[in-house]
């Protein structure tokens, strides 16, 4: 239950993420890249997702996070510095946190299994 809903309010947001995003610069990519991942994490909510599936999305979403991340942090917010260098650390951050959001889905899918293998065999 723990999995589903997290799993849910995870696909949620990133369905928000998707909406946001037409202002963006690049709105068709980051839309995508964002709708796959609500994707993803909606079928885990309600579905079984083969966690191979999952740890592919969360090296991609890493590697991605980890190429878009900007030479020079500057923050997140307008006026603190270079606006490619803070739209760069958006970017980076929202792949970031794709990939927790991954991550977390295949350990409570192992942590609920446990648990489902415990109550069955008392």
């Amino acid at each position: 239950m723990l999995k589903k809903i997290v799993a849910t309010l995870f696909g949620l947001t990133f369905l928000s993420f998707v909406i946001v995003q037409y202002n963006d610069p690049d709105p068709a990519l980051w839309m995508i890249i964002y709708a796959i991942a609500a994707l993803l994490c909606l079928a885990s909510a309600f579905y079984k997702v083969n966690h191979t599936l999952l740890w592919i999305a969360a090296t991609v979403f890493l590697a991605g996070g980890i190429y878009m991340w900007p030479e020079k942090y500057e923050g997140l917010g307008i006026g603190e510095g270079d606006i490619k260098n803070i739209e760069e650390a958006r970017e980076a951050l929202g792949l970031m946190f794709c990939t927790v959001a991954f991550l977390s889905l295949i350990v409570l899918d192992k942590l609920t299994s446990r648990v489902d293998k415990t109550v069955r065999s008392s």
